[in-house]
């Protein structure tokens, strides 16, 4: 088959259609607008497609067709190149100019050819004919390597899961109660080391394993602090188990294409600390253990990725902090009622809580990405310990 696919500056919502028909389509046409962002985006789509199917070891040849989306005559000539010759060609125009996509479908139709319809909140697509329509369900949802390859991004680094799973004791046994966590934490910090041994003797052993302590069970340094953070990254990856995401990531580092970033306002190179992609649908998680002194700043953070991204982007802020209550009379958390507002207008989703739930975190992204669990016994379970957890712990 021979796919024509209309190029523009929102990527997101005809690479699904790209990557659906990779193994079908022979020959691949790329109409773009003679504009310099459009010729560059064009470019950079047929790089990539190339990459694509070198990856997956197929030669596909790809045309470019260059055309002003303002000129009738450029138009007549698209007609005349297509006319009077059946054949078995595909239109891809997803969010497309809408002048262009419906001079070019009746062009299509006229000849035979279908045109394809991408519902990007659905993840499927109505395939057009002379004699009417059928809806078709996606069969080839994206992994975030070809995503990031379709997109033009590069991932630069990103975390081994078997290495987690490798820790998974470890980090469960730290990050499993945290209160206790930011106890701990605050031994080393002080250098508490007796202290430490005596009240929580069962740490000791996941703290040397996770090299965040030495065999005095010392820290090792300002090294071993900033790794709470990241293995925190790394329990919460964990309790993603049991939902059917299609990819996921974890401290991934991405660098974006410049152009690109210019136009959306978001730095070339971030990193992601936990990235996920289900059924075409980018989501991504940003793990905070209190120590954001900019939640505005992260929020804002993510609603431009989410911009980057599409609007079906979903993005979840968790933040765990200590109780400081106790000490402090006038002791607030990071998100508090206005940020939280805020976060609420931008569509980021936050759960913001002293304590960690797993079946309240699981409900939250159950909610922010759409998703289910696919166990109907844990999840019948887990509904229940949302009801008895909620007014426990008081996540946001």
């Amino acid at each position: 088959m021979e796919l024509l696919t209309i190029v523009h500056g929102r990527k997101i919502e005809y690479i699904p259609i790209i990557y659906e028909f990779i193994e079908e389509t022979t020959r691949h046409i790329l109409f773009y607008d003679h504009a310099k962002e459009e010729c560059a985006i064009a470019l950079e789509l047929k790089t990539s497609i190339q990459r694509l199917n070198f990856k997956y070891g197929r030669s596909v040849e790809i045309k470019m067709i260059e055309i002003d989306e303002d000129s009738k005559r450029d138009m007549q000539q698209i007609a005349k190149v297509f006319a009077g010759e059946s054949r078995d060609i595909y239109l891809n125009g997803a969010g497309a100019d809408t002048a262009l996509f419906t001079v070019l479908s009746s062009i299509i139709l006229l000849n035979q050819g279908r045109v394809i319809a991408y519902d990007k909140e659905d993840n499927s697509y109505n395939l057009i004919t002379q004699n009417g329509f059928t809806n078709q369900t996606i069969k080839n949802s994206m992994n975030l390597d070809d995503f990031l390859l379709l997109m033009g991004e590069k991932l630069l680094d990103e975390s081994s899961k078997d290495e987690i799973l490798e820790k998974k004791e470890a980090l469960n046994i730290l990050f499993g109660d945290m209160k206790r966590m930011f106890n701990v934490r605050h031994f080393l910090q002080k250098r508490k080391t007796k202290e430490l041994q005596k009240r929580y003797p069962n740490v000791i052993e996941a703290l040397k394993s996770l090299d965040i302590v030495d065999e005095s069970c010392l820290i090792r340094g300002q090294e071993g602090f900033v790794k709470f953070g990241y293995l925190f990254e790394q329990f919460v990856y964990l309790q993603l188990e049991g939902f059917d995401f299609d990819d996921i990531k974890v401290g991934a580092k991405i660098q974006f294409d410049k152009t690109q970033v210019k136009r959306r306002d978001i730095e070339v190179t971030n990193e992601f600390d936990i990235l996920t992609i289900y059924q075409n649908h980018i989501g991504f998680i940003e793990c905070k253990l209190g120590d954001s002194h900019d939640p505005l700043g992260t929020i804002y953070k993510s609603d431009s990725i989410m911009d980057y991204f599409g609007e079906n982007t979903s993005s979840l802020i968790l933040n765990i902090e200590r109780n400081k209550s106790p000490h402090l009379k006038r002791s607030r958390k990071n998100f508090g009622d206005a940020i939280i507002y805020r976060a609420k207008t931008k569509k980021v989703s936050i759960y913001n809580a002293f304590d960690f739930s797993k079946p309240i975190f699981r409900a939250k992204i159950s909610q922010a990405f759409n998703i289910e669990l696919q166990d109907s016994a844990r999840k019948e379970n887990f509904n229940q310990q949302i009801e008895q957890l909620q007014s426990r712990f008081g996540g946001v």
